[in-house]
């Protein structure tokens, strides 16, 4: 399955939740999608698909740092979604998976399964993301030889097979296909945005800070940033790279440049960003102020998911001094 755009990703996961809700799977054991591919290579969006084909509202991001995130189905059961990626001691979580895998009614998304592999079952769904040199994204579907999943990976591939790619490629009307599939040709690479967003290319600015038009080559990836800004040196991660800079009173000055170039560094601009984390303290009051108002303005010109250090969502992320704030008196 050749995937094209964002959307293609979204509605090859919804395609999954249909199948999946067809089985009647709530007083089945429970169902386990193996994600395999890259940073970047879609699986985060395919889980989005497929929870909001599961009627579930609540955003969903990558639980990278927290390993694990449930979301009540409607009814009965659960979709749970694991990442392994940062869990350096898999035996830490071998007790919760086991038990998340014996509950019925159960949907189990598995990323980065690494070393506790052999805990997931036969009966699974293996999905294979594989990034193409035109940036596009092949789906490689296995079931392992189990006759469970069959029908469902079967139903998904005709029903892409027959509209999927036609309405990606030409763009014609389908109304069935439209529906079902909600694919408008949007390129996998971009971040989650809105359309009146890129119309209008609202991307921050800052002095000779531009946007670029097109992205450089191989920068079709999402990036996952965290910012603290708590003292005069700040610290920037972008997925697993970590940088610092000695702002000290230049911070207001060159925050902006600082993420910019380590961005480019990663052969990425403004656009890849998917989601911020940000410290939002105690620490400087200087320091907080300015990494709050810069990561405020990005997750709302971008239309990223925006988080504490805690990882809880905010629309805006006040600064937490720790302290009352000390205000000098006025000059006479």
């Amino acid at each position: 399955m050749n995937i094209a755009s964002e959307e293609g990703m979204l509605a090859v996961g919804k395609l999954f939740a249909e199948q999946i809700l067809a089985q009647n799977h709530s007083t089945k054991p429970s169902i386990v999608l193996e994600l395999v591919g890259d940073v970047g290579a879609g699986k985060t969006t395919f889980t989005r698909g497929l929870a909001a084909g599961l009627g579930i509202t609540d955003p969903i991001t990558s639980p990278s740092f927290l390993i694990s995130k449930r979301y009540q189905l409607a009814g009965s059961g659960e979709l749970v979604h694991y990442d392994f990626y940062h869990l350096n001691d898999m035996n830490i979580m071998r007790a919760e998976l086991s038990e998340t895998l014996a509950l019925p009614g159960r949907i189990i998304v598995v990323e980065w399964a690494g070393s506790i592999a052999e805990l997931l079952p036969t009966a699974r769904i293996t999905v294979n993301f594989q990034l193409n040199d035109d940036s596009t994204r092949q789906l490689v579907i296995d079931d392992h030889s189990v006759s469970d999943f069959t029908q469902i990976i079967a139903s998904v591939e005709n029903l892409w097979k027959t509209c999927g790619k036609n309405l990606e490629k030409s763009g014609k009307d389908s109304a069935k296909c439209a529906k079902t599939l909600q694919i408008s040709g949007k390129p996998v690479e971009n971040s989650p945005k809105t359309t009146e967003l890129q119309n209008k290319n609202q991307l921050p600015q800052h002095n000779n800070l531009k946007k670029q038009e097109k992205l450089p080559p191989n920068s079709a990836k999402f990036i996952k940033m965290y910012l603290d800004t708590s003292t005069s040196t700040c610290i920037l991660k972008l997925n697993d790279q970590t940088y610092t800079w000695e702002a000290g009173h230049e911070m207001a000055h060159g925050i902006l440049r600082f993420i910019a170039d380590k961005l480019a560094e990663q052969q990425g601009t403004w656009q890849n960003l998917a989601e911020i984390t940000y410290f939002s303290g105690p620490g400087s009051f200087t320091g907080l102020r300015i990494g709050a108002a810069v990561v405020n303005t990005l997750a709302d010109q971008l239309q990223i998911p925006l988080f504490d250090h805690h990882h809880q969502p905010y629309r805006v992320i006040m600064p937490d001094y720790g302290r009352p704030a000390h205000i000098t008196p006025p000059r006479k």
